[in-house]
Protein backbone atom coordinates (compact mmCIF):
# COMPACT_ATOMS: atom_id res chain seq x y z
CA UNK A 1 0.00 0.00 0.00
CA UNK A 2 3.22 2.55 1.14
CA UNK A 3 4.64 1.31 -2.38
CA UNK A 4 1.56 2.17 -3.84
CA UNK A 5 1.40 5.61 -2.61
CA UNK A 6 4.36 6.61 -2.75
CA UNK A 7 4.22 5.72 -6.63
CA UNK A 8 1.22 7.91 -7.38
CA UNK A 9 3.00 10.64 -5.27
CA UNK A 10 6.18 10.54 -7.54
CA UNK A 11 4.08 10.21 -10.72
CA UNK A 12 2.03 13.37 -9.80
CA UNK A 13 5.03 15.27 -9.18
CA UNK A 14 6.26 14.66 -12.65
CA UNK A 15 3.26 15.60 -13.91
CA UNK A 16 3.16 18.94 -12.27
CA UNK A 17 6.65 19.21 -13.27
CA UNK A 18 6.27 18.55 -16.93
CA UNK A 19 2.89 20.91 -17.05
CA UNK A 20 5.14 24.07 -15.58
CA UNK A 21 7.87 23.19 -18.13
CA UNK A 22 5.53 22.79 -20.72
CA UNK A 23 4.16 25.81 -19.92
CA UNK A 24 7.25 28.17 -19.48
CA UNK A 25 8.34 26.95 -23.01
CA UNK A 26 4.99 28.12 -24.60
CA UNK A 27 5.33 31.37 -22.90
CA UNK A 28 9.31 31.61 -24.09
CA UNK A 29 7.58 30.71 -27.77
CA UNK A 30 4.71 33.33 -27.19
CA UNK A 31 7.16 35.76 -26.81
CA UNK A 32 9.90 34.94 -29.89
CA UNK A 33 6.43 34.77 -32.17
CA UNK A 34 5.67 38.18 -31.47
CA UNK A 35 6.95 40.30 -33.46
CA UNK A 36 6.96 44.25 -33.90
CA UNK A 37 8.41 45.44 -36.76
CA UNK A 38 9.90 48.82 -37.90
CA UNK A 39 7.10 49.15 -40.50
CA UNK A 40 4.73 48.93 -37.29
CA UNK A 41 6.21 51.14 -35.51
CA UNK A 42 7.06 53.65 -38.06
CA UNK A 43 2.72 53.29 -38.56
CA UNK A 44 2.15 53.84 -35.20
CA UNK A 45 4.43 57.10 -34.98
CA UNK A 46 3.11 58.43 -38.45
CA UNK A 47 -0.69 57.95 -37.22
CA UNK A 48 -0.39 59.80 -33.75
CA UNK A 49 1.66 62.46 -35.44
CA UNK A 50 -1.11 63.32 -37.67
CA UNK A 51 -3.19 63.45 -35.22
CA UNK A 52 -5.45 66.75 -35.35
CA UNK A 53 -7.79 66.48 -32.28
CA UNK A 54 -7.42 68.40 -29.44
CA UNK A 55 -4.67 65.78 -28.37
CA UNK A 56 -2.30 66.57 -31.19
CA UNK A 57 1.20 66.78 -30.71
CA UNK A 58 2.32 68.64 -33.87
CA UNK A 59 0.24 71.75 -35.37
CA UNK A 60 2.33 71.72 -38.37
CA UNK A 61 3.87 68.94 -40.75
CA UNK A 62 6.91 70.98 -40.68
CA UNK A 63 7.68 71.29 -37.21
CA UNK A 64 10.79 69.81 -36.05
CA UNK A 65 10.93 66.20 -34.67
CA UNK A 66 14.47 65.30 -32.79
CA UNK A 67 15.34 61.86 -33.37
CA UNK A 68 17.45 61.57 -30.02
CA UNK A 69 14.74 62.10 -27.14
CA UNK A 70 16.22 64.03 -24.27
CA UNK A 71 13.28 63.56 -21.64
CA UNK A 72 13.85 63.53 -17.79
CA UNK A 73 13.03 59.93 -16.58
CA UNK A 74 9.44 59.59 -15.36
CA UNK A 75 8.50 59.42 -11.59
CA UNK A 76 8.11 55.62 -10.64
CA UNK A 77 6.37 54.57 -7.74
CA UNK A 78 7.45 52.88 -4.47
CA UNK A 79 8.93 49.09 -4.84
CA UNK A 80 5.97 47.15 -2.75
CA UNK A 81 8.54 44.40 -1.73
CA UNK A 82 10.98 47.27 -0.76
CA UNK A 83 10.06 50.61 -0.10
CA UNK A 84 13.77 51.69 0.05
CA UNK A 85 13.25 52.13 -3.66
CA UNK A 86 11.28 52.29 -7.08
CA UNK A 87 10.01 50.04 -9.42
CA UNK A 88 12.13 49.43 -12.65
CA UNK A 89 10.93 51.60 -15.46
CA UNK A 90 10.53 48.03 -17.23
CA UNK A 91 8.26 46.68 -14.60
CA UNK A 92 6.10 50.47 -14.74
CA UNK A 93 5.27 49.95 -18.56
CA UNK A 94 4.69 46.35 -17.67
CA UNK A 95 2.27 47.17 -15.25
CA UNK A 96 1.08 50.76 -17.05
CA UNK A 97 0.37 48.54 -20.09
CA UNK A 98 -1.08 45.07 -17.79
CA UNK A 99 1.53 42.61 -19.79
CA UNK A 100 2.85 40.94 -16.46
CA UNK A 101 5.78 40.33 -18.43
CA UNK A 102 8.96 42.52 -17.61
CA UNK A 103 11.39 40.57 -20.28
CA UNK A 104 9.07 41.34 -23.11
CA UNK A 105 9.22 45.42 -22.18
CA UNK A 106 13.48 44.73 -22.00
CA UNK A 107 13.18 43.14 -25.47
CA UNK A 108 11.54 45.76 -27.17
CA UNK A 109 14.11 48.22 -25.24
CA UNK A 110 17.09 46.30 -26.89
CA UNK A 111 14.88 46.09 -30.31
CA UNK A 112 14.00 49.84 -30.64
CA UNK A 113 17.77 50.53 -30.46
CA UNK A 114 17.76 49.80 -33.91
CA UNK A 115 14.58 51.80 -35.13
CA UNK A 116 15.56 55.10 -36.41
CA UNK A 117 13.01 57.63 -35.44
CA UNK A 118 14.68 59.82 -38.62
CA UNK A 119 12.39 57.31 -41.19
CA UNK A 120 9.36 59.51 -39.92
CA UNK A 121 10.91 61.83 -42.95
CA UNK A 122 9.77 59.47 -45.42
CA UNK A 123 6.12 60.14 -44.55
CA UNK A 124 6.62 63.76 -44.75
CA UNK A 125 7.75 64.72 -41.26
CA UNK A 126 10.64 66.97 -40.70
CA UNK A 127 13.57 65.14 -38.27
CA UNK A 128 16.69 67.27 -36.63
CA UNK A 129 19.42 65.28 -36.28
CA UNK A 130 20.13 65.89 -32.76
CA UNK A 131 21.98 63.06 -32.46
CA UNK A 132 24.70 64.02 -35.27
CA UNK A 133 25.00 67.13 -32.93
CA UNK A 134 25.31 65.62 -30.02
CA UNK A 135 28.12 63.16 -30.99
CA UNK A 136 29.86 66.21 -32.43
CA UNK A 137 29.55 67.80 -29.02
CA UNK A 138 27.70 70.83 -29.96
CA UNK A 139 25.23 71.77 -27.25
CA UNK A 140 22.24 72.12 -26.65
CA UNK A 141 21.60 76.16 -26.82
CA UNK A 142 23.34 75.85 -30.67
CA UNK A 143 21.07 73.16 -31.44
CA UNK A 144 17.98 75.35 -30.42
CA UNK A 145 19.57 78.09 -32.53
CA UNK A 146 19.33 75.87 -35.68
CA UNK A 147 16.02 74.99 -34.83
CA UNK A 148 15.26 78.58 -34.43
CA UNK A 149 16.81 79.48 -37.85
CA UNK A 150 15.03 76.57 -39.73
CA UNK A 151 11.59 78.34 -38.15
CA UNK A 152 12.32 81.47 -39.37
CA UNK A 153 13.70 80.55 -42.68
CA UNK A 154 10.44 78.43 -42.83
CA UNK A 155 8.48 82.02 -41.65
CA UNK A 156 6.78 79.53 -39.21
CA UNK A 157 5.72 82.10 -36.35
CA UNK A 158 5.84 81.03 -32.81
CA UNK A 159 7.47 78.36 -33.24
CA UNK A 160 10.90 77.70 -31.16
CA UNK A 161 11.91 74.27 -30.66
CA UNK A 162 11.79 70.57 -31.61
CA UNK A 163 9.15 67.64 -30.37
CA UNK A 164 11.48 65.04 -28.56
CA UNK A 165 9.50 61.19 -28.41
CA UNK A 166 10.64 58.26 -27.24
CA UNK A 167 10.47 54.83 -28.79
CA UNK A 168 7.22 52.97 -28.48
CA UNK A 169 6.74 50.13 -26.31
CA UNK A 170 3.25 47.85 -27.33
CA UNK A 171 1.84 45.09 -25.18
CA UNK A 172 1.84 41.61 -26.28
CA UNK A 173 -2.05 42.65 -28.49
CA UNK A 174 -0.17 45.46 -30.06
CA UNK A 175 -3.06 47.13 -30.11
CA UNK A 176 -1.41 49.56 -26.41
CA UNK A 177 1.31 51.35 -27.13
CA UNK A 178 3.54 53.92 -23.90
CA UNK A 179 5.36 56.68 -25.43
CA UNK A 180 6.50 59.63 -23.89
CA UNK A 181 6.77 63.45 -25.52
CA UNK A 182 9.14 66.40 -24.28
CA UNK A 183 7.25 69.01 -26.81
CA UNK A 184 8.62 71.68 -25.20
CA UNK A 185 9.82 72.46 -21.54
CA UNK A 186 7.59 70.02 -19.90
CA UNK A 187 6.74 66.64 -20.93
CA UNK A 188 3.95 63.81 -20.40
CA UNK A 189 3.55 60.14 -20.54
CA UNK A 190 0.83 58.78 -22.99
CA UNK A 191 -0.86 55.41 -23.43
CA UNK A 192 -2.38 54.82 -27.18
CA UNK A 193 -5.01 52.31 -27.90
CA UNK A 194 -5.66 50.84 -31.65
CA UNK A 195 -9.04 50.89 -31.84
CA UNK A 196 -10.72 49.76 -35.77
CA UNK A 197 -7.06 49.86 -37.21
CA UNK A 198 -6.54 53.51 -36.04
CA UNK A 199 -4.60 54.75 -33.01
CA UNK A 200 -6.23 56.81 -30.59
CA UNK A 201 -4.82 58.63 -27.48
CA UNK A 202 -6.21 56.60 -24.68
CA UNK A 203 -4.99 58.78 -21.31
CA UNK A 204 -2.00 60.68 -20.67
CA UNK A 205 -0.30 61.17 -17.45
CA UNK A 206 2.80 62.08 -15.52
CA UNK A 207 2.94 65.78 -16.58
CA UNK A 208 6.02 67.34 -15.51
CA UNK A 209 7.10 71.05 -16.65
CA UNK A 210 10.76 71.93 -16.13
Amino acid sequence: MKKTVLKILILTLILVSCRQNNKSESQARELTQIEITDEFKLEFLTQILSDSSKSRLLFDKRELISNLPAIVPPQLPIDPNNPSRTISHFEFISDTLKINDIDFVRKQFRKNKDFDISTLEKNGFKVIDVEKYRENEIQWDSINKIAEKYYEENKMIDFYSFLHITKPIFNKELNLAYVRFRPGSGGMIRIYEKQNGIWQMKYEFDEWIE
